[in-house]
């Protein structure tokens, strides 16, 4: 069995993308996949953090079009991850899928470019995850779902049967969706809600039952 791994490079030197960086390692621990070169960012904060875990900060985000090898968005906003995948993808530079060995994913499981999958994650039979997709930690992903790209689902959210997530949509830690409906693309669903009903492009629902803020009324 080949033991040979590829240059990686880690996009964002925040606190998503040492988790991202942790994750990376502990696929390394069962598989030796990746070499981790380092992290780009264009403005990093806390880099004593970074020396604390080995993690070198290569520079700015240029220095990875110059290195060209592949990358891993360890960034939280989902139009951010969607305005950098369009640069490096168009560069030619390949995504790196991600999924922590502590995840389960069961049968029929189809991840996108550079979906990123955390921790104690779980996806059941026939979902899909679109490109640039980050489930976080403790998250629950049930049969026949579909999440589109840059989705950003926080930690401990679950995700229902038959249920469609639109691109670029912002689930909040704890939030529940329930089996069978459709948070339409760039929503934002709040922490600890529950969604029962439907949720319109562009919405932000909170509460239990989920519903739109004052703004979105």
């Amino acid at each position: 069995m080949s033991t040979a791994t590829r240059d990686l490079v880690i996009v964002g030197a925040g606190g998503h993308g040492r988790e991202l960086f942790d994750a990376v390692l502990a696929v390394n621990r069962v598989r030796p996949t990746w070499r981790v070169l380092g992290v780009v960012d264009d403005d990093p904060q806390h880099t004593d953090r970074l020396e604390r875990i080995g993690l070198e900060l290569l520079g700015p985000i240029e220095r990875l079009l110059e290195l060209g090898c592949a990358y891993a968005l360890g960034i939280g906003t989902s139009e951010v991850r969607q305005r950098l995948a369009a640069r490096f993808d168009a560069a030619g530079l390949e995504p790196a899928t991600v999924v922590h060995p502590g995840a389960h994913l069961g049968s029929d499981v189809e991840l996108g470019p550079g979906a990123v999958v955390f921790d104690r994650c779980t996806l059941t039979t026939h979902v899909r995850i679109g490109a640039h997709t980050h489930l976080n930690v403790g998250c629950a992903v049930q049969h026949d779902s579909v999440l589109g790209d840059a989705v950003q689902v926080s930690p401990g959210v679950f995700v229902n049967g038959d249920c469609r997530i639109g691109d670029a949509v912002f689930l909040g830690t704890g939030a529940i969706v329930t089996r069978g409906t459709t948070v339409g693309e760039r929503a934002r669903v709040g922490a600890g809600a529950v969604v029962l009903d439907d949720v319109a492009p562009g919405t932000t629902v909170v509460g239990v039952p989920a519903a739109p803020t004052a703004t979105d009324t």
